[in-house]
């Protein structure tokens, strides 16, 4: 079977109509409005084209059968990069999907779960062949730069549409415990009436609103900058813990 389907992609004529439709995926994928258009995946896509161009003349126009052979061989190879950028686009769209969902529904439970999933699949694939050449651990390379890119994009979404404040901010603490206190079947029903509608109040007052987002900010950005007796008490025990 295996010999078969080598016979088979060594048909120049195969490899032509290969192409053919992975040119029409590509621009189906073009259309899509969840993707991020970019003239330098046009630009490479016209440039495989050419090279593919390059070897379906080769192999026209030469007598040599060592050499045809090599150009329907490069023909193959340009299919297949083809069709790997293909795939890394398919698996970019959830990833653009889920990261307008958490610019969109920042409270959802399981949005940064399924940011986190998808942007990993997607760099994974993204950077496989050059964590090969990395000079370190492939899988520690991988974890790294898509742990470092998913962070990127997920400030860049948020800092666009001007919504980098939700994130962290009383609101979503309300819900976040809102979500424990649901599922949380230890905890008696009175218990729960009474914390959901503290919570409630919680929420409902300006100024405190306010300043626990400003609390959150400053301990999520600057954390040095949080100077009150409480939190001075804390550090002085943490520092003396750790000698």
């Amino acid at each position: 079977m295996f010999q078969s389907v080598i016979g088979f992609l060594s048909s120049a004529y195969v490899e032509i109509v290969i192409l053919a439709l992975l040119l029409v995926c590509f621009f189906k994928q073009r259309r899509e409005p969840r993707l991020m258009a970019s003239g330098i995946r046009l630009v490479r896509a016209i440039m495989i084209v050419i090279i593919f161009a390059y070897f379906t003349f080769i192999w026209a126009s030469t007598v040599e059968p060592s050499l045809r052979n090599l150009s329907v061989f490069g023909m193959f190879l340009v299919n297949l990069f083809f069709l790997y950028h293909l795939i890394l686009g398919r698996l970019e769209r959830p990833y653009r999907d889920a990261l307008a969902g958490l610019t969109q529904e920042p409270k959802k439970p399981d949005i940064l779960r399924e940011v986190w999933q998808t942007g990993k699949r997607f760099y994974y694939l993204r950077y496989s062949m050059g964590s090969l050449f990395s000079g370190v651990n492939p899988f520690h390379f991988l974890s790294e730069i898509a742990n470092d890119r998913v962070r990127d994009d997920i400030k860049y979404a948020l800092r666009q549409l001007g919504v980098e404040k939700k994130l962290i901010s009383l609101s979503l603490m309300v819900g976040f415990m809102k979500s424990r206190l649901a599922a949380d079947g230890s905890l008696p029903a009175d218990f729960k009436e009474v914390m959901g509608k503290t919570l409630d109040d919680l929420e409902k007052h300006p100024w405190l609103e306010e300043q626990v987002n400003e609390f959150l900010r400053i301990a999520t950005e600057s954390p040095e900058d949080l100077h009150f007796p409480e939190w001075m008490a804390a550090l002085e025990k943490s520092v003396t813990g750790n000698k």
